[in-house]
C-alpha cells in the first residue's frame, strides 16, 4: 500500500572537485604521498553534541561540503588514521604530520574547492596545526597576500617569507599552507586526506556532508559515485539500494540523519529518496513518521502501521524509501 507525503524538491548543488572513496583526494602543493591502505573498520567514536534543531543550523547547500571530526586510531610520521562516525579518515603528508598525538582532535572541513584540516588539543581546544588548501585569490596586484575560505569565514593571509614561491606559482594551481591562529603563514606543505562513507552515524555528533555526482559502477554492496573530484564509494549501509549506472545521485548527512536521492531523465524531483535516521513518530497515535532531510523535517503519513515497525522502539535507526511522488515504498531497520 502506498502512503502519500510531500514530494521533496531537488537541491541545486554546485559541482566542484573532491577525491575518492569517499576518496576525497585533495589537491596538493608538492608531489602527493603514496595512497594509503584502508584501515579496518573500528567502533564508531565521536563527541556528543546537543541535537536541538539540526535544520536550523544546516549550512548553505554548497557541494562538496564536509565537516567531520575523528578519533585518532594510530599514527606514524607523515600518516594519521582516524575513525569517524561515517567511516575511516586518513591524512598523509611528505612534509608534515610528524608530531600528532592521541590527545589531539582532528577536524576536516571541505567547502567547494577549499579544504581545511584543524588539529587541536582536545581538552584546551588549543590550535596546534591548521592546513588550508585551495585556489587562492590575491588581494592586491602586488600579490603580497591571499584570501581563502576557512571555518571562520573568508580570511586574508600575508605571504611574508613565502611571497616569491606563492606569487610565482602557475595560474590555477592550488596550494596548501599551514597557518597560525593569527593568520600568519607558517609553511607550505603537501597534505592529502581519504574519507570513506561506509556506515550510518549511530550517535549525535558535529557532522555534515553534502555531495552529488553520477553512478558509475555497482559492485557488491557499494555504489561508486563519480564526482568532479573523483569516485565516492557509498555503502549500502547508508540506506541506498537499486541504483542504476548513469543515474544522478546526491548524498546528504547531518548529525545522525542521511538522505540519498537518485535522479533520472533530468527530472527535478528524485525518482527515489532514502531517508535514514532515528525512528520518531509525529504523534502519540503513531500515524506519522518524522524524518530529517536536506529541506528540514519531513512528515510521512502512515494509514496503517507497517509490520517492519511492530517490534522497533523509537530512537532505533530506520531507512524510509520514497518514490518520485513522495509516497512510501518501504521501511526497514538499519543493521
Amino acid at each position: 500500500m502506498a502512503y502519500s507525503t510531500k514530494s521533496p524538491q531537488r537541491l541545486l548543488f554546485l559541482s566542484i572537485p573532491l577525491g575518492a572513496c569517499l576518496i576525497l583526494a585533495q589537491p596538493v602543493w608538492a608531489d602527493t604521498a603514496t595512497p594509503l591502505i584502508e584501515p579496518p573498520p573500528l567502533a564508531e567514536s565521536g563527541e556528543p553534541v546537543t541535537e536541538d534543531n539540526p535544520a536550523a543550523v544546516a549550512p548553505a547547500p554548497v557541494s562538496p561540503s564536509v565537516q567531520i571530526s575523528g578519533a585518532i586510531w594510530r599514527s606514524k610520521p607523515g600518516i594519521v588514521f582516524l575513525q569517524t562516525p561515517i567511516g575511516p579518515l586518513s591524512l598523509s603528508s611528505k612534509s608534515t604530520l610528524r608530531d600528532i598525538k592521541t590527545s589531539q582532535k582532528i577536524t576536516l572541513w571541505v567547502h567547494g574547492t577549499t579544504s581545511v584540516i584543524d588539529i587541536r588539543e582536545r581538552g584546551m581546544d588549543k590550535l596546534v596545526h591548521r592546513y588550508v588548501t585551495g585556489m587562492p585569490t590575491f588581494t592586491s596586484p602586488e600579490k603580497t597576500a591571499v584570501t581563502l575560505w576557512t571555518p571562520d569565514g573568508e580570511q586574508s593571509f600575508t605571504l611574508g617569507a613565502f611571497e616569491a614561491k606563492i606569487a610565482g606559482r602557475q595560474d590555477h594551481q592550488p596550494l596548501t599552507i599551514e597557518v597560525e591562529g593569527t593568520g600568519t603563514i607558517k609553511g607550505l606543505h603537501d597534505v592529502q586526506f581519504d574519507l570513506q562513507v561506509n556506515q550510518v552515524p549511530r550517535t549525535p555528533s558535529s557532522l555534515h556532508l553534502l555531495l552529488n555526482g553520477t553512478v558509475s559502477k555497482l559492485k557488491s554492496n557499494y555504489v561508486f559515485l563519480k564526482t568532479p573530484l573523483g569516485i565516492v564509494t557509498v555503502s549500502g549501509k547508508t540506506g541506498v539500494r537499486n541504483a542504476k549506472v548513469g543515474q544522478e545521485m546526491s548524498v546528504w548527512i547531518q548529525d545522525r540523519h542521511v538522505a540519498i536521492d537518485l535522479y533520472q531523465d533530468g527530472l527535478t524531483s528524485p525518482s527515489r529518496r532514502f531517508l535514514t535516521g532515528p525512528l520518531a513518530y509525529g504523534s502519540n497515535a503513531h500515524d506519522t513518521l518524522t524524518m530529517q532531510g536536506p529541506e528540514g523535517v519531513q512528515s510521512i503519513p502512515l494509514t496503517q502501521r507497517p509490520a517492519a515497525l511492530a517490534t522497533l522502539k523509537e530512537g532505533l535507526p530506520i531507512t524510509v524509501e520514497l518514490d518520485q511522488q513522495g509516497e512510501l515504498v518501504d521501511i526497514r531497520r538499519v543493521n
